[in-house]
């Protein structure tokens, strides 16, 4: 019987596996970092946006199938990457975009990247750590990470500030959870972007250097194009800032020499190696891992004929 590995358990990962089981018996194992199964979707969104009774309803009808999971099991650490290709025919890389942007600022003392902040909230429930230390925050992004973080800050803080360089127009976020987010309180700054952490003589974080935006024409992402208006530099206070402006995938702890070749197919410049998900495309909805997952199993599924 053929052997696969995912390294990662979210969506992209076991919707993956369920569809490879479908199409023929596979000896699967699935390892990931964390307590459980759910990737983003356990780490990085609150559960009251996204409930995770469905991702443990599958991770339950892929034991029942022979799946074994492998949890706090970090592959490059734990166990080493070349010996869990050596172990299995394939190995499915579906470790989502991990690596956060911080823009060059350095983090600490009231700045930190969002995807950190959700997870001090949802697995560590720092909530009256947060509550006690702050009261003025900035979240710095227009997509949904950034509505997340907003939304999750506004539940325990008195002053939540949304700061985007574009107009509402150009969001990436998802228009219901921007609606909600206005609803429930967050201020939103529009045409606004950062340009300075400011930091007291202890080093902690007590506001930033903003600038005023304004719109050009459309650019090669279709959204219009932000230029810095002269002269329009101002103080925001805040004693937390929250980058949410993206994240990346770092492949080094695996491989140095494991690539992605096209966004267009799941192989990789590594013989068996496949990735797929968020650590192919780049941060992207839920629904969008789910069928990525499915459509990386086709092309193992050919492989492993």
């Amino acid at each position: 019987m053929k052997k696969v590995a995912y390294i990662g358990a979210g969506p992209s990962a076991l919707f993956g596996a369920q569809s490879l089981l479908n199409k023929g018996d596979y000896q699967i194992s699935i390892y990931d970092k964390n307590a459980r199964s759910g990737g983003a979707t356990y780490t990085g969104i609150p559960s009251w946006r996204f409930s995770l009774a469905f991702m443990d309803k599958l991770e339950n009808e892929l034991k029942e199938k022979g799946v074994e999971f492998y949890y706090h099991t970090e592959i490059g650490k734990d166990i080493s990457f070349s010996k869990l290709r050596e172990e299995n025919d394939v190995v499915v890389v579906a470790i989502g975009a991990q690596v956060e942007n911080l823009a060059g600022f350095e983090a600490g003392s009231g700045y930190e990247a969002g995807l950190t902040l959700l997870y001090n909230l949802n697995i560590l429930h720092q909530e009256k750590k947060y509550q006690e230390r702050y009261h003025q925050a900035i979240v710095w992004g227009g997509g949904n990470v950034a509505m997340d973080c907003c939304r999750s800050l506004k539940r325990i803080l008195p002053d939540v500030k949304l700061m985007y360089r574009r107009s509402q127009e150009e969001m990436p976020a998802s228009k219901g959870e921007v609606k909600d987010a206005i609803k429930e309180g967050v201020d939103f700054h529009y045409l606004e972007n950062i340009a300075e952490i400011v930091r007291d003589e202890a080093g902690d974080v007590i506001g930033v250097q903003a600038d005023t935006m304004v719109l050009g024409e459309k650019d090669g992402s279709g959204r219009a194009s932000v230029h810095v208006q002269e002269g329009s530099k101002h103080f925001i206070p805040a004693n937390l800032v929250v980058a949410a402006v993206g994240q990346k995938v770092d492949f080094s702890i695996l491989d140095q020499e494991l690539k992605i070749l096209s966004k267009s197919e799941h192989k990789t410049s590594l013989e068996g190696v496949f990735v797929c998900g968020d650590a192919l495309y780049g941060p992207a909805r839920i629904g969008n891992a789910m069928k990525d997952g499915k459509a990386c199993s086709e092309e193992v599924f050919e492989y492993l004929k």
